[in-house]
């Protein structure tokens, strides 16, 4: 009995001990940084101690938190002597908005199901009322044919009445039944995520005397990124470009960030911290590409077309939709040596739940030139570009791009960022006003035969027709066959002044039109090879 009774009181001892260990104090998130594919979290948490070791513990983080990225800071009298992380299975990560929207509805539902079914019990009583009640004399009374057809209507509207109505509730549970069901379905995929087990930090610290104190910590998070894309307006080719540069953010981390300044930020996170290895620098000539002609798929299928390599465009063709300009929300730029942020001034709320948050970061004023392109043997289309200088001063990034003229929707490209010249190059779809043709002069094309050696001759006319109220700047690129075989010779006999590359077969034709005038550039070579040979053209 001695032993049991020392036993005991230091039993009730460490549990007073283990009950004092841990201060448990709450922490809200007050920024966050995303990187393209990840987000970095900002929290502050405020508690008081008492004398001594104490472990605060920070849960309800997201499971998806990098335990290895964690940074904590510490203002008070105290000092921190060590910081881990763990799982708690025991505190999920809480309902999220779309949670808490969806339950509504279901209850919503559930409400009008319940209304509709006690509507068709009263119907069903009143029917069996009716039904019970079609017995309108006793044995010997007597009713005249009127009285009889009266009854008979009054029977026949009533009934009538009732099992439509009992009919249309029917119907109406059904309709709410179903849409219950997908939102129950659509519950449970979102209950999954929910109930993922949370995320909480244990801070053990130290202080001589009773503390009050402030923790501030940092943590990467996954299953969180932002991608960029713009909008792009042009009222007339005379005029600077308006560019529109706008986040695209998602985040499903399990919390939901609810009014936090957040900021968008080029840089990779992800890259190693160890001390990269310098390597010589190699010098060499840069050797453009040869302008062999590829295909270069637009956004949306299947319009496809082939342009030199030099000026590869990205586009669709979508039916012109009046828009109309909205602001954006304040914005900081800051800049490192390597990357640069976006600093929204104003805080936003963006659920755990995976969807597209697009949230416009700056309105950009840029000089640009103006030229057309157009490859009319693949397709008779001018394609107006913008070449912008200096454009890295932008902070731009690969991105889709809306383009817009006169504030009308007409199409988008692709602006590619990852461009060795200073001039931005972008591509802001055709134009038709410009009208081009290329078109084979049947007199001038033939197959003669000399000898033991056919040849060939090919022609055609390219006119570009200036239907504008002001002069354009155009660039026209076609082709000559190139030779890849002793046997075949190709020999050029008209370029109307263009430019011929003799390696790639590539001719240019760089030329000014006025309004309202055109121009016609003519095209003819001619090829010979032997007769018993077969060689493909065009």
């Amino acid at each position: 009995m001695k032993t049991i009774i020392p036993f005991i009181a230091l039993l009730l001892a460490t549990m007073t001990i283990s009950s004092q260990e841990y201060v448990n104090i709450d922490s809200k998130i007050t920024s966050v940084t995303v990187f393209p594919d990840r987000a970095q979290i900002n929290r502050e948490a405020l508690f008081s101690k008492g004398e001594g070791k104490s472990i605060l513990r920070i849960s309800g983080l997201s499971p998806y938190a990098e335990p290895s990225s964690m940074q904590v800071k510490g203002e008070g009298d105290f000092m921190i002597i060590s910081v881990n992380t763990r799982m708690n299975f025991l505190e999920p990560t809480g309902e999220s908005e779309e949670v808490k929207k969806i339950s509504g509805r279901i209850e919503e539902l559930e409400t009008r199901i319940e209304d509709e079914k006690t509507g068709i019990g009263i119907l069903k009583e009143k029917e069996s009322f009716l039904t019970a009640n079609r017995i309108v004399t006793g044995k010997n009374e007597n009713i005249s044919a009127q009285e009889l057809k009266n009854i008979t209507d009054l029977y026949t509207s009533s009934i009538e009445s009732v099992r439509k109505g009992i009919l249309e509730k029917n119907r109406l549970i059904k309709k709410y039944e179903e849409e219950k069901q997908k939102l129950e379905n659509q519950l449970n995929l979102t209950l999954r995520e929910s109930k993922m087990p949370s995320s909480e930090l244990l801070v053990s610290v130290s202080s001589p005397t009773p503390a009050r104190g402030k923790i501030t910590l940092s943590y990467l998070v996954s299953n969180a990124g932002w991608y960029p894309s713009y909008d792009i307006r042009l009222d007339d080719i005379d005029e600077d470009i308006r560019l529109y540069y706008k986040a695209n953010l998602h985040q499903n981390t399990g919390k939901e960030w609810d009014n936090v300044l957040l900021s968008f930020s080029s840089a990779n996170p992800s890259m190693s911290g160890s001390l990269p290895v310098l390597l010589p620098l190699y010098l060499n000539f840069y050797v453009q590409p040869s302008a062999n002609f590829k295909s270069a798929k637009g956004i949306a299928r299947p319009q496809t077309m082939d342009i030199p390599d030099e000026e590869e465009m990205f586009f669709t063709l979508e039916e012109a939709v009046p828009v109309q300009e909205a602001d954006a929300p304040p914005v900081n730029i800051a800049r490192t040596n390597t990357s640069f942020s976006f600093e929204v001034d104003i805080p936003q709320k963006i659920s755990s739940d995976g969807k597209i948050n697009t949230i416009e970061l700056q309105q950009l004023s840029a000089e640009a030139g103006y030229k057309y392109i157009a490859v009319p043997k693949l397709r008779e289309d001018a394609f107006l570009t913008a070449d912008i200088p200096e454009w890295e001063a932008l902070n731009l990034m690969n991105g889709e791009t809306n383009i817009y003229f006169g504030n009308t929707f007409t199409g988008t490209t692709i602006l590619n960022t990852n461009q060795i010249s200073d001039t931005l190059n972008v591509s802001l779809g055709t134009d038709n006003n410009i009208t081009v043709k290329r078109e084979r002069r049947k007199e001038y094309t033939l197959v003669r035969t000399i000898g033991s050696n056919r040849i060939d001759t090919r022609s055609f006319e390219i006119s570009i027709r200036n239907n504008k109220s002001s002069d354009i700047h155009i660039i026209v690129y076609d082709q000559i066959p190139v030779s890849q075989n002793k046997d075949i010779e190709v020999e050029v006999t008209e370029l109307s002044g263009g430019r011929l590359n003799e390696i790639s077969g590539e001719v240019v034709w760089d030329t000014t039109i006025p309004a309202g005038s055109s121009k016609v550039f003519i095209l003819t070579y001619a090829v010979k090879y032997p007769k018993n040979q077969k060689v493909i053209l065009e």
